[in-house]
């Protein structure tokens, strides 16, 4: 015999719907969520600590010093940003709603946060380089591109394809809920 739903109950169903997950999971997830929080504040205030305490050559003077800051800065905090974006999913995952609506923003705004880093990376690294030049150094532009760069810009796309996939997901399951 057929259960009989009211409309509120398949709308809660559909693209909210809780997964039953093993409390490993849940954990898995949870320590997921943790880590993202962990690396979106290390990456920046090490950044910081490296050209506050630990830059390796005396002889970059503040000015330069401070130049390291913002440029390292520009492509960590895009990508801090979406670290913290990714939490909302990881929480969303976590609770055993997959397809909820939080969630897949929080995952999307992931995507953008890695790819404005990925975009922003070699761009922070000529301006340090002219800012060399600015201060002593051979005046040249150097733009660096590298493999971490272009896997992080491909990661990133991937994430955002997975977020849109699940958003069209989970249209279709609210599309198939009202037929129940």
């Amino acid at each position: 015999m057929k259960s009989q739903r009211s409309p509120a109950e398949a709308r809660d169903m559909s693209s909210a719907a809780i997964l039953g997950l093993s409390p490993a999971a849940r954990l898995g997830f949870r320590a997921l969520n943790s880590v993202a929080l962990a690396l979106a504040i290390l990456l920046p205030a090490l950044a910081v600590f490296y050209w506050l305490a630990g830059a390796p050559d005396a002889a970059f003077g503040p000015t330069l010093r401070l130049v390291g800051i913002a440029t390292a800065l520009l492509h960590l905090l895009p990508l801090s940003w979406g670290l913290i974006r990714l939490r909302a999913c990881l929480a969303q995952f976590a609770a055993g709603h997959p397809f909820a609506p939080e969630g897949i923003a929080g995952l999307r705004d992931f995507a953008l946060g890695a790819s404005a880093s990925a975009l922003a990376k070699p761009v922070a690294g000529m301006l340090f380089t002219l800012a060399l030049g600015w201060h002593g150094g051979r005046m040249q532009i150097v733009l660096d591109i590298s493999s971490d760069v272009m896997i992080l810009a491909l990661f990133a796309g991937v994430i955002a394809a997975l977020a849109w996939a699940m958003e069209k997901a989970a249209v279709l399951a609210e599309e198939n809920s009202q037929f129940v």
